[in-house]
């Protein structure tokens, strides 16, 4: 069962999808794993898996999806720590450590939009951090 936090973003989403019409389908949305390596469930919340069924998914534009990251930081506590507009990521290793490889739209990296920015984040055990 997802914490708190991370149900209340999928409701939101599924609320915003109804408001413009849509009918929303919320079941690929979310994707559990240790990401941190602390034996606790991390989440990822990925906006582009949201089905709008009769109306444009509200959580995507021209620069992508919106993705949003929850690491456990012990007892009932997940902590947000990744909420981007992303047209893709994948979880990789880097150096050994698990990490996370993002593209994001150009203007993320002071370029156009329809160009693409790479960024890669180790994951720490309370937070991303940049690599590039």
């Amino acid at each position: 069962m997802e914490p708190d936090n991370v149900a209340a973003e999928v409701r939101q989403a599924t609320e915003d999808c109804r408001a413009i019409g849509g009918r929303p389908n919320a079941d690929a949305m979310l994707k559990v794993d240790d990401l941190n390596g602390d034996g606790g469930e991390d989440w990822i919340v990925d906006f582009s898996k949201l089905r709008c069924a009769g109306a444009t998914n509200p959580f995507c534009g021209s620069g992508g999806c919106s993705l949003q990251i929850f690491l456990w930081t012990g007892g009932s506590e997940w902590t947000r720590v990744f909420d981007e507009t992303v047209q893709s990521y994948r979880l990789t290793r880097v150096n050994g450590r698990r990490a996370v490889a993002i593209n994001m739209g150009g203007s993320a990296c002071g370029k156009p939009n329809y160009q693409t920015c790479a960024k890669t984040y180790s994951i720490e055990r309370t937070r991303l951090a940049p690599l590039r």
